[in-house]
C-alpha cells in the first residue's frame, strides 16, 4: 500500500508527499540524520557513511536508524512504496562495488546525493540484494520516488535491468503494478470531469441529474489502481497552492482521498493495513510536515542550519498520537 505525489506553489516552493498504509506497525517518527551518521549495512556489515544530514520518518532498528521517507540538506526527497510481486533485485553482490538490502537504499540516497542528476550517476555503483537479512527479517520488494529543489520528479523500479531513473510526469506513485502499467491505465478514465453531465433524452424521456455528477467516473477502492487514478486526477483537477503554507493543506486534501481507515482494509490473516501517517516534505524551505493515524495535528520540523551544525547524534522528535482538541470555549 501507499500513495505519493509531488507539487509545486506558486510562489516555488517544491514538495513531496505520501502515505503511508502497512499493517506492521512501522513506529515511524520525525527522525533527524545528521552529517557523517555512519550506519552499518545490514548485507555484509559493511559502515556506510553519509554526507549529508537528512530528515525523515524514521525509527531505530538494531544498529541503524532507517528511514521511509525524508529529504536532505539539499532538498533531494524520497519516499519507499511496497512494490509485491513485481521488485527483482540481483541475486549476487557485485566485488568492490556498495551492495545494499532494498530496506537500507534511501539511507544511502539521502545521505549521498544532492539532486536527481547527482543520484543518477551515482546509481551505477549500488547494487540491491535479494536478502532476508534486512530489519524485517524478509526481503522488501520496494520501489521509490524522488523529487529534487528543482522539481524534477523520478521514481526507480528494480525490474531485473538495473537501476535507473524514469521520470514520472504524472507526480502520482501508488503499488504494484509498475509506473507504466498505470499511466497507461489512465486512458480508461478520460471520461472522469470535474464538470456535471447535463440533461439527456432517452427516446421522449428526458433524464436530469440528481445532483453533482462530474466525478462519476473515477474509482473509490483503495487498491494501487483506483488510488493512482483518483490522485492524479484530483492533483491535476486542484487549484494550484499560491504559497508553501497554503501548499501543505492543499496536499493533506489530496491525501485525505487516499487515507485508509483501519479496519477497512485486512489482510488475509486479518490484520488492518491502515495509513500509519501522511507527510508532507516542504523541499524548499526544508520543513518536514508528519501527521500521524492518532492525532490530526499537523507536526512540523525544520532542518534548519543550527540542527545541522550542531546536532551531532540521531535526533528523533517525538509526537501525540492521542488526538488532541482545541476548544472553542
Amino acid at each position: 500500500m501507499c500513495t505519493s505525489l509531488s507539487l509545486g506553489a506558486l510562489d516555488g516552493s517544491k514538495f513531496l508527499a505520501r502515505t503511508m498504509d502497512f499493517a506492521f506497525e512501522l513506529n515511524g517518527r520525525p527522525t533527524f540524520l545528521p552529517e557523517q551518521y555512519q550506519w552499518i549495512s545490514s548485507y555484509d556489515n559493511k559502515t556506510y557513511t553519509a554526507d549529508y544530514a537528512v530528515m525523515g520518518t524514521g525509527a531505530k532498528y538494531g544498529n541503524n536508524y532507517m528511514v521511509a521517507d525524508g529529504f536532505n540538506e539539499y532538498g533531494l526527497s524520497a519516499a519507499e512504496l511496497y512494490f509485491s510481486h513485481a521488485a527483482k533485485y540481483e541475486t549476487e553482490p557485485t566485488d568492490g562495488e556498495i551492495n545494499l538490502v532494498a530496506e537500507e537504499f534511501i539511507l544511502w540516497a539521502l545521505g549521498n546525493n544532492k539532486s536527481i542528476e547527482d543520484l543518477k550517476e551515482n546509481l551505477k555503483q549500488v547494487h540491491l540484494i535479494e536478502s532476508n537479512s534486512g530489519v524485517m527479517g524478509q526481503n522488501q520488494p520496494l520501489h521509490w520516488i524522488f523529487s529534487d529543489a528543482t522539481g524534477a520528479t523520478y521514481i526507480l523500479e528494480p525490474e531485473g535491468n538495473g537501476l535507473t531513473l524514469q521520470e514520472d510526469k504524472v507526480g502520482v506513485m501508488t503499488n504494484t503494478p509498475d509506473y507504466n502499467w498505470h499511466k497507461t491505465n489512465l486512458a480508461n478514465y478520460l471520461g472522469a470531469q470535474t464538470t456535471n453531465f447535463g440533461a439527456k433524452t432517452f427516446g421522449d424521456q428526458e433524464v436530469i441529474p440528481l445532483g453533482q455528477n462530474g466525478t462519476f467516473r473515477l474509482p473509490g477502492g483503495f487498491t494501487a489502481v483506483d488510488r493512482f487514478v483518483r490522485t492524479a486526477f484530483i492533483r491535476n483537477a486542484t487549484e494550484e497552492p499560491k504559497d508553501a503554507k497554503q501548499a501543505v493543506n492543499t496536499i493533506l486534501h489530496m491525501l485525505d482521498s487516499v487515507t485508509i481507515p483501519r479496519g477497512v482494509n485486512l489482510k488475509e490473516d486479518g490484520e488492518a493495513s491502515y495509513t500509519q501517517y501522511q507527510t508532507v516534505l516542504d523541499l524548499t524551505n526544508k520543513v518536514m510536515y508528519f501527521v500521524p493515524y492518532g492525532n490530526r495535528t499537523v507536526y512540523s520540523i525544520e532542518l534548519t542550519d543550527n540542527l545541522i551544525k550542531n546536532q551531532k547524534e540521531p535526533k528523533e522528535f517525538p509526537v501525540d498520537m492521542n488526538q488532541e482538541f482545541k476548544a472553542l470555549n
